[in-house]
């Protein structure tokens, strides 16, 4: 077995605490038993696709290879989309940064276990489902519409920002690029052509969720049905155009009470085809992007994910914590 671990630098807050992790890793794979590993420090998005794909390349095709990816979802999303075209590797998170959704679907209080290099390491994989999205792969969400555009906005911002400056004003940042994002007439009152596992169900939509994990923006549950291995996709589509209405039902959509509003409708599926006359804003896995059309399948147990044996993934349906009487989820 070998050990790929590919590190975001721009996931700690300084260079000594980048310096710390490299050491920790160090040290745990060097201890006894000695196992086969390298790091891989990523230079820019998207840059660890490749170095992925070519480390996994150079091991033998029998040879289990355990990438892990260091940081954020940013991270995540560049690993998976290295690796998923090889069926001997195993992918796992060790959370650090901002955001960390997937490993949220296992619980909110469990960052610490995915921390332990040791105890992950000879942890067992299981089969997670996976979003075939064109030329992409997620493992969380897709998101268009105003949430798409409030992280195009965002990414746009954040490059003209210090990093400092940023981290402590993150949830600010995206509360303004929201604002702006939520008051585009455009953005609210856009028409999709959509094609769901044969069900049209084209119209004008302010948002459109497709997941398949529930959590969301460090401490948002958008479609708390989604699990990453039901075998499907949870589709939530926002029809309202009125911004009065958007912002009323916005803290209960965050928390995952969307049921609460007539203007929500939930839908699951395994494969989707959406399109627009305009631009649609596009967010997979928390990178923005434009398109004009959108081919999405589910792919079940499309790659294997390695966690502590005891941990499995939350219920944050609304249906679930609201009986147990409490904010958040209850294992199932």
């Amino acid at each position: 077995m070998k050990h790929f671990l590919v590190i975001n630098p721009h996931s700690f807050r300084s260079m000594d605490s980048l310096r710390q992790i490299i050491v920790d890793i160090d040290k745990v794979f060097n201890s006894e038993p000695c196992m086969d590993y390298k790091i891989y420090i990523s230079r820019y998005p998207r840059d660890a696709i490749a170095a992925v794909h070519r480390y996994i390349s150079g091991c033998p095709d029998d040879e289990i290879v355990r990438v892990y990816a260091v940081g954020g979802d940013g991270i995540l999303f560049d690993c998976l989309n290295g690796m998923v075209d090889f069926p001997n590797a195993e992918l796992t998170s060790v959370p650090y940064g901002n955001d960390y959704d997937f490993i949220r679907s296992f619980g909110e209080n469990v960052f610490e276990r995915f921390r332990d290099l040791r105890g992950l390491a000879s942890s067992p994989s299981r089969p997670v489902d996976i979003i075939h999205c064109g030329s992409n792969y997620a493992i969380i969400e897709i998101q268009m519409g105003f949430v798409g555009q409030t992280v195009i906005l965002a990414r746009e911002m954040f490059l003209h920002v210090p990093e400092k400056i940023l981290r402590k004003n993150i949830a600010h940042a995206y509360t303004i690029c929201a604002l702006r994002a939520m008051f585009n007439e455009e953005i609210r009152k856009q028409h999709y052509t959509i094609l769901m596992d044969g069900e049209d169900l084209s119209g004008n939509y302010s948002h459109i969720n497709i997941a398949s994990s529930a959590c969301t923006g460090g401490t948002m549950i958008l479609n708390p049905y989604a699990k990453p291995d039901s075998g499907f996709l949870e589709v939530i589509l926002t029809n309202t155009s009125k911004i009065t209405k958007l912002i009323k039902t916005m803290g209960d959509y965050n928390k995952g009470h969307f049921e609460k509003h007539d203007c929500f409708i939930r839908k699951r599926c395994r494969k989707l085809e959406i399109k627009s006359d305009t631009v649609m804003s596009v967010e997979i896995d928390g990178e923005g992007f434009h398109a004009m059309e959108l081919k999405l399948e589910l792919i079940p147990g499309g790659i294997k994910f390695f966690a502590p044996e005891d941990l499995d993934f939350v219920d944050y349906s609304y249906r679930a914590y609201k009986g147990a009487g409490k904010k958040g989820g209850t294992s199932q």
